[in-house]
């Protein structure tokens, strides 16, 4: 498997090749071939978003308001040479691997604003600052080498990539109502020469239908989401979308040609799963709580037999697919689309809440988080494949392809001894228990001097 990582607190991208069974926590388990960081520029510049174009190209979205077309190389690397400088190959491997080398040939700066979202929290003592940054970075369905960037200021933009992939042109940038959470393209169906059509939301701003020019000249709100009535005790349900894909178009055969025809799923912030059937109204065709205590999520993927590329469902009804979520604790679920859970990701393995969650061919899903390891799990089974402790919180994922690259050599030692990602482990751990030695022995003899005065 070949892994990429956009890390938080070096700003860097980490490139993790390794096979299935991998794991750092445990120094008997198979350890990874590789682990390399490249392209480091610090916290404030981490990588919000990964967006591959090919096995050659990617488009990164740093936190610095700064897009970056990067090339990829691959070298071989021979076991036994000493090529990854940071954490060395896998000793016991038979054959040779390829590492990626990666390097910015274009970039373009000054895609984040963060006064338009001063207002949101100028006003009020509660409210901690609001920062900019790239909520989605995808491929314009149907159109040649342009790309859509959404920010979490309301700033939607259209990159082209020209001059032989090497370059990255802005073509304009329009305004939607900010704050974003996502900003989802519908992919549904063909779209050769049409307009585009997303959906967008996010903290107290309901979810939104806009059309886009395909040049990117205009774009007008066709439909806006209408809140659910009041709850049991007569208060005003909170509004924050946190996740939207699309499904087919309903077309019913009495359908009004007045109203738009669009479903889709929505994820809330505060724990609610939401049918939407344009067809049907502004306000959602089913309303439901995912967990009891309403505890907060942050993520949504789909499950289901005919994904598209931008994650959305070919599917004319709600009934047959699955989705999966994340809270702000630890844990990770899966839920049929009638709100019922189905299983647990992880269970007490995963120590951090999910600051990414992604599926790779319907078959993996791909996490990553603030306990700085990555795992994949097996999509329908749940269990756990590989788990790689990478020094840094996780903010983007994907996995390049799934092959297995290496086998272990059964003349050599039982398992291959990733020494560096073990002992770094290890040194951080064992850093942990020397600093709480030292603050219980201060504290005892604290102690002691006050019985002694007495």
């Amino acid at each position: 498997m070949r892994l990429i990582a956009g890390c938080s607190d070096n700003g860097s991208l980490k490139e993790v090749i390794c096979d299935a069974g991998t794991d750092t926590s445990k120094k008997t388990a198979l350890q990874p071939l590789s682990v390399k960081s490249s392209l480091l520029q610090g916290l404030k510049c981490s990588i919000d978003r990964i967006c591959v174009i090919s096995s050659r190209r990617m488009i990164l979205g740093r936190n610095n308001g700064v897009l970056e077309l990067v090339s990829i190389e691959r070298t071989k690397h021979i076991d036994g040479e000493q090529e990854n400088a940071e954490h060395g190959s896998k000793e016991g491997t038979t054959g040779a691997f390829e590492i990626s080398k990666f390097e910015v040939i274009d970039s373009i700066a000054g895609m984040l604003d963060n006064s338009r979202l001063a207002p949101f929290y100028e006003k009020s003592k509660k409210r901690v600052r609001l920062s900019d940054g790239f909520v989605s970075i995808c491929p314009l369905p149907g159109s040649n080498n342009e790309y859509f960037v959404a920010t979490r200021s309301g700033l939607i933009s259209i990159i082209q990539l020209g001059d032989n992939l090497k370059k990255l042109t802005k073509i304009g940038t329009l305004e939607v109502k900010a704050p974003l959470d996502f900003a989802q393209l519908c992919d549904t169906e063909p779209n050769e020469a049409g307009d585009y059509v997303f959906g967008y939301g996010g903290e107290e701003n309901l979810v939104k239908l806009v059309r886009m020019k395909r040049d990117g000249s205009s774009l007008s709100q066709f439909w806006e989401a209408k809140n659910v009535k009041n709850d049991r005790l007569d208060l005003r349900v909170p509004v924050w979308p946190i996740g939207l894909k699309f499904l087919s178009a309903y077309s019913p055969s009495d359908a009004d040609p007045s109203k738009p025809d669009y479903q889709f799923v929505v994820v809330t912030h505060w724990s609610h799963l939401a049918h939407y059937r344009t067809q049907h109204g502004r306000k959602p065709l089913a309303y439901k709580d995912l967990l009891p205590n309403r505890e907060p999520l942050t993520a949504l993927e789909l499950i289901g037999e005919d994904i598209t590329e931008l994650g959305n469902l070919k599917v004319a009804d709600f009934a047959n697919f699955s989705f999966v979520t994340a809270d702000l604790k630890h844990n990770v679920y899966k839920f049929d689309i009638d709100g019922k859970p189905i299983m647990k990701f992880g269970k007490s393995d995963i120590t951090g809440a999910s600051s990414f969650l992604g599926i790779y061919k319907q078959k993996y899903l791909l996490q990553g988080g603030l306990d700085r390891y990555i795992r994949i799990f097996d999509l329908a089974t749940g269990s756990r494949l590989v788990k790689v402790y990478t020094g840094s919180k996780i903010n983007s994922l994907v996995m390049l392809d799934s092959e297995e690259i290496g086998q272990i050599d059964d003349s050599g030692p039982k398992l291959a001894k990733r020494k560096s990602v073990v002992q770094d482990e290890e040194t951080l751990i064992a850093q942990d228990d020397e600093l709480w030695e030292r603050l219980e022995n201060n504290g005892g003899s604290v102690k002691k001097v006050k019985k002694a005065r007495r």
